[in-house]
């Protein structure tokens, strides 16, 4: 089924009809203008998509008709990003193009040479979760990337269910690279960690080795933390099946 994509709680779409309201409503009827019978895709951000169609569009609601139901595998193996948080906005920049590229949840990180804080930025973690919601409505994801609040490296690194295969971006390995590290696997679930545009502190990049993660290199070249994430994130989608 063709159509415009939307996000619904899974919740709301246990029945057989949906009332959309707010800004998903007026992109329907006012910028699509939608009209009964067109079709639309809902989807849960947890895998799940239903067809559904226009039953009908008043001035402040449109109301949906539910139909089939299915379960959508992403694809690729899971990449989970623990990332310094860039200056400004280009962290929304970052959880956009992540999010795109099959980040299945993203961690934001404090180190020593962070530019940003925990108590400055906790509060725009639903900023975030509403970017990758509709960065995963664009590209046609049928799943949501978690998007955590911001915590200390130490804590991030200490978080149980970080994938077994590990890999820290740091501009002074030079020997190991990503793309070698990469080369002739096969798909598995990684945790990729990028830090903060001063680059990780001695200690940290050891603490990191300590719970397995192994430093990789990405060329000569010094990145931007957003531009060295999304590099990162698009060889391992590469590698891992996400981009075909």
């Amino acid at each position: 089924m063709a159509g415009p994509r939307l996000y619904v709680p899974g919740e709301r779409l246990a029945g057989t009809r949906l009332t959309i309201t707010g800004p998903d409503h007026r992109h329907l009827g006012r910028v699509l203008r939608a009209r009964p019978g067109d079709p639309v895709t809902l989807f849960d951000g947890a895998g799940g998509e239903v067809e559904a169609r226009v039953a009908r569009v008043g001035r402040t609601e449109t109301e949906l008709e539910l139909g089939a139901r299915r379960a959508s595998v992403a694809p690729g193996a899971p990449i989970t990003l623990l990332t310094a948080i860039p200056r400004g906005a280009l962290m929304d920049f970052l959880v956009q193009k992540t999010a795109e590229l099959g980040v299945s949840r993203l961690i934001p990180i404090v180190t020593a040479r962070s530019v940003a804080r925990p108590d400055a930025e906790a509060g725009r973690r639903t900023r975030w979760e509403k970017i990758a919601r509709e960065a995963a409505r664009q590209c046609g994801r049928a799943d949501v990337p978690v998007v955590e609040a911001p915590v200390p490296l130490a804590v991030a690194l200490a978080a149980p269910e970080l994938p077994a295969r590990r890999l820290a971006l740091f501009e002074g390995e030079r020997l190991r690279s990503l793309r070698s590290e990469l080369s002739g696997t096969a798909p598995v679930a990684t945790a990729l960690l990028v830090g903060p545009e001063g680059g990780f502190a001695s200690a940290e990049i050891e603490a990191a080795r300590g719970v397995g993660f192994v430093p990789v290199g990405l060329g000569k070249l010094i990145l931007r933390v957003e531009t060295a994430a999304i590099v990162a994130v698009a060889l391992v989608a590469e590698t891992s099946g996400a981009l075909g």
